[in-house]
């Protein structure tokens, strides 16, 4: 109970969240999914892996099956908070970048409109949430998916048909999905062997947009958990379909959104998940919404869902994932040997309690190459986590200016830093990155921080001149222990 008390003594929250509990009589919203952006794996991609051309990593987690998506037994409550920027890093995905508008006009054909499954959409507004964690095998990656790629999924393997296919004439998708003038994005996700996993689509036009996901053999995994969801089964062509629904301000803007979300098998046994949001919602509040996603289950359980042409990947990046138990065989690794400390760091050799040590190497062609290793004992532990430029896995790291130690120096500021750092600063303030030619012993004494379990800590990650990002991370140390860490790295560059 000491060190329980000791370490929620020791929590930062934001500047909004401290804002948030000091005025508490705001009246009440539902909590916020932390993706407010493209749906559930933005949400995924804000808790673990991936940037980059494939833009997914595998994270730091050994012993994983190869060739499956697992999620991890961990979570944590959802964050309610408006979060600050989130800066990319390379364990995050970020979304395409590139996407197609759709044109599919509703032409004559829509008298033709009929059988409107029921799906009740089961009010989950206010009900509490829990973050799951989502964790990616080695090897894994992402492709973008093409305007046809899409239009194979809901037309068939033959793409769009011929009489669609004229300038004047192009449906690029039925038009009963009401997704004319949506621009659209789409990847697929593969394991190491390039096999197909899942696929995502984000949607979007104006205010409204609508995240897809499906899966083989499973409902697609979900970053969140409704604590208090009681799920009530509708059916249509013999599916049962979940559905549920929030009226909340989802994205923070001040205006109220309407949330509707769907899941089923389908019987060629493809998991989905559909959640949409401010579709046709303007005038007619969360039974606009609903009728716009009962559109999309109409449509996959009239015509189908098609995902043959998916199944393997033609071009996979190269990839290795190797845990090391000693830091000796950590050192055979010549790219990473430089900038490793040459031996275990002092006070944790002659440690006698409960103490371990691991390391991992994870790289992916054109992605990522990135070793850690890391030494625990009790609650302190040391990480020394290595960046080898692979893509553009280091370029979020902007260095500080060391000549302004208020972006920076730890000295300068009360505990919480939310109300005491400046804002030009807050954002990197918790692990900020200096030049390798201006690291000194006060440097490191600058980062020193109260450890959550008592002591003190050192957070701060040093850039090389080659592109080459050591971020450190070090518990019960001095702060003369940790500079003897740094320096050695540094005099292995000058030699």
């Amino acid at each position: 109970m000491r060190y329980y008390r000791s370490y929620m003594d020791r929590q930062k929250i934001s500047a909004q969240g401290h804002e948030k509990l000091m005025n508490l009589d705001v009246p009440h919203k539902a909590p916020r999914r932390p993706w407010a952006g493209y749906g559930a794996l933005a949400a995924c991609a804000v808790l673990i892996a991936g940037i980059g051309v494939w833009k997914l990593l595998p994270g730091f987690v050994p012993g994983q099956e190869a060739g499956l998506l697992t999620v991890a037994d961990t979570s944590a409550p959802v964050q309610t908070e408006k979060p600050a920027q989130i800066q990319p890093d390379d364990t995050q995905p970020v979304e395409p970048l590139d996407g197609f508008v759709i044109n599919s006009p509703v032409g004559e054909s829509a008298s033709a409109f009929y059988s409107m499954p029921a799906i009740h959409f089961s009010d989950m507004t206010g009900s509490p949430e829990i973050s799951a964690m989502r964790v990616y095998i080695p090897g894994s990656f992402t492709v973008d998916l093409t305007l046809e790629d899409v239009q194979k999924i809901f037309w068939g393997p033959e793409g769009i048909p011929e009489t669609y296919r004229t300038e004047t004439g192009r449906q690029d998708l039925p038009w009963a999905l009401f997704w004319d003038g949506y621009t659209i994005r789409g990847t697929a996700w593969y394991d190491g062997q390039g096999q197909f996993t899942e696929l995502t689509l984000w949607g979007r036009k104006g205010r409204a947009g609508f995240t897809l996901e499906l899966r083989l053999g499973k409902l697609p995994f979900s970053c969140c958990v409704e604590m208090g969801r009681e799920d009530e089964i509708s059916e249509f062509n013999g599916v049962e379909v979940t559905g549920w629904s929030k009226v909340c301000d989802r994205d923070w803007d001040g205006h109220t959104d309407y949330i509707c979300g769907s899941e089923f098998m389908t019987d060629n046994g493809i998991g989905v998940r559909f959640e949409s949001w401010n579709n046709g919602a303007d005038e007619h509040g969360v039974d606009g919404e609903g009728w716009f996603n009962t559109l999309f289950v109409r449509q996959a359980l009239t015509s189908g869902l098609h995902l043959d042409h998916l199944m393997t990947a033609d071009d996979i990046p190269a990839w290795r994932d190797v845990m090391f138990d000693t830091l000796e065989q950590a050192r055979q690794e010549a790219d990473f040997a430089p900038y490793l400390p040459t031996e275990e760091p002092e006070g944790y050799s002659a440690y006698t309690g409960n103490k371990d040590f691991s390391a991992h190497l994870s790289y992916q062609e054109g992605n990522q190459n990135v070793m850690l290793v890391r030494w625990t004992q009790d609650y302190d532990n040391v990480e020394v986590k290595i960046y080898i430029p692979e893509g553009t896995s280091t370029a979020r790291f902007e260095p500080v200016d060391i000549n302004v130690p208020e972006s920076y120096d730890t000295r300068l500021y009360e505990i919480p830093w939310c109300d005491s750092v400046p804002e030009e600063y807050q954002l990197d303030f918790s692990s900020v990155t200096f030049r390798a030619e201006d690291m000194s012993l006060d440097a490191v004494m600058a980062r020193e921080t109260p450890h959550d379990t008592g002591g003190v800590s050192f957070r701060f990650n040093v850039l090389y001149a080659s592109g080459v990002v050591v971020s450190y991370s070090c518990d019960g140390m001095t702060a003369e222990q940790v500079w003897d860490l740094v320096s050695a790295a540094l005099y292995s560059q000058n030699t």
